[in-house]
């Protein structure tokens, strides 16, 4: 509701990897929500799709409302988008014929908003521009930012 309210569609992608080694038991997961313009919300499965065709990922469509537990019975490594429509693209990571890209989903919406260069993380990291305040107080006006527009929306345990 916080970035409806902005005009923006929210897109989450998840990336979950855990199995065994002969030295010990592992899990990791990433989960990033993005806020994304309409137009390019609406592009999105089929950017997803298309990426993944090219790089052996083959996509399962989950219905709207469908919970990732009732696809992977048992866990298993996955990499899944969901799309703000509420359908949810799952792979599984263990269908892939070569290896899962690491930054796939951010390669993917870099490309699906016009701006390829963000695909990498460290350009999005805020600069310090010459007059402008120092990096220190610069990521604190971004979090005040993000801080003020979201508590409408934040949760409350009263």
């Amino acid at each position: 509701r916080c970035f409806a309210a902005r005009g923006e569609a929210l897109l989450t992608f998840e990336r979950y990897l855990g199995g065994s080694s002969n030295r010990a038991q592992f899990e990791h997961m990433h989960l990033q929500l993005v806020p994304l313009p309409h137009d390019a919300a609406n592009g999105a499965r089929e950017a997803f799709e298309r990426e993944g065709a090219s790089r052996g990922v083959r996509f399962e469509l989950l219905a709207a409302g469908t919970h990732l537990s009732d696809a992977l019975p048992t866990a298993e490594p996955f990499f899944a988008v969901e799309l703000p429509s509420g359908e949810t693209l799952l792979h599984k990571l263990a269908t892939n014929q070569r290896r899962h890209p690491l930054q796939f989903g951010r390669e993917v919406i870099a490309q699906l908003i016009g701006k390829p260069e963000r695909s990498d993380w460290k350009r999005c990291l805020p600069q310090e521009q010459p007059g402008g305040p120092p990096l220190g107080e610069l990521e604190r006006e971004l979090a005040s930012s993000f801080q003020e527009a979201f508590a409408p929306f934040a949760p409350t345990f009263d």
